[in-house]
């Protein structure tokens, strides 16, 4: 039988004011981890803490009283990386192995970083032994599930009510090893997953904001932007990956004195993406009127 967390899994902030379309997720913001993976981990708390975007929710932590709705989880992605699609599964990794039929081999899971990691960052190994194959249960049912359902009726209900949703995908990434420096790497999966004038406009408002920004490289979106990201239905998905450097303090992995900076420019980027959405909510007027009555 499943042994429920002590804590809830996904965690939903609810607009506090009129509710506007737009969803900022934060999948891999959690840092609760079980006693029993602390145990069959190899790896310190402090190496299992760097692998976090640790303190991304917090830098959106105003998405709630802009009308937005913050998704975040508590577990940790070394646990379980709901960035990654459920059948993203290394199949040595447990005991007994398993069947490769039905799995998706892509190069995340060959690298070790699948639905249940293997690894950590830098290629470091997670685990001591093997996996008892129920842990894939355990992990989907506690936390891949209910995130997922979570996104996916969110999505689903503002597209109803507006005809159209902004799904924000938030994550942070280490400092790049290329020469200019990058601030921000935008991610719209080169152009799929969203609207070009929505990805324009995030990449104008963080260049504004004096951010140097890339898009796409190397960073083009993972499994929530790619899966969601529907722009010929009115869903809009896209990444932004945040450089540690400019919020987090490497040395003790707390905030630094440029988190509230930050925070303060995203929440100056959420207001960019309301203004944006008022601009075109007209298109979808009828939908609108439809799911009203």
């Amino acid at each position: 039988m499943t042994t429920l967390p002590p804590y809830p899994a996904v965690i939903i902030k609810k607009p506090q004011k009129t509710a506007i379309p737009i969803v900022v997720s934060s999948p891999h913001s959690g840092e609760k981890y079980f006693p029993d993976f602390l145990q069959m981990t190899r790896l310190s708390l402090r190496e299992l803490q760097q692998t976090e975007d640790r303190f991304v929710d917090g830098l959106f932590n105003y998405t709630p009283e802009m009308g937005g709705t913050l998704l975040t989880t508590e577990f940790p992605r070394v646990w379980c990386d709901v960035n990654r699609d459920c059948r993203e599964l290394d199949p040595g990794m447990f005991r007994p192995a398993l069947p490769s039929e039905g799995l998706v081999q892509s190069a995340k899971v060959r690298a070790g970083f699948g639905v249940i990691p293997r690894c950590a960052s830098q290629g470091r190994p997670i685990y001591t032994h093997c996996l008892p194959v129920e842990e894939i249960h355990r992990r989907l049912q506690l936390a891949w599930i209910p995130y997922h359902e979570s996104l996916n009726r969110l999505l689903k209900e503002l597209k109803q009510q507006f005809g159209f949703v902004i799904l924000l995908e938030a994550h942070s990434m280490p400092p790049l090893p290329q020469a200019r420096a990058c601030d921000m790497v935008i991610g719209d999966m080169h152009g799929k997953s969203c609207s070009q004038h929505l990805t324009e406009t995030v990449q104008q408002s963080l260049c504004q904001l004096g951010y140097e920004v890339r898009r796409n490289v190397p960073y083009a979106g993972g499994y929530i932007t790619s899966h969601y990201g529907r722009p010929a239905e009115g869903i809009h998905a896209i990444q932004l990956e945040i450089c540690r450097s400019r919020y987090l303090n490497p040395a003790t992995l707390q905030p630094s004195r440029g988190f509230l900076q930050v925070q303060s420019d995203m929440a100056v980027l959420l207001e960019t993406l309301s203004r944006f959405m008022e601009d075109r909510l007209s298109w979808h007027a009828p939908s609108r009127v439809q799911s009203a009555s």
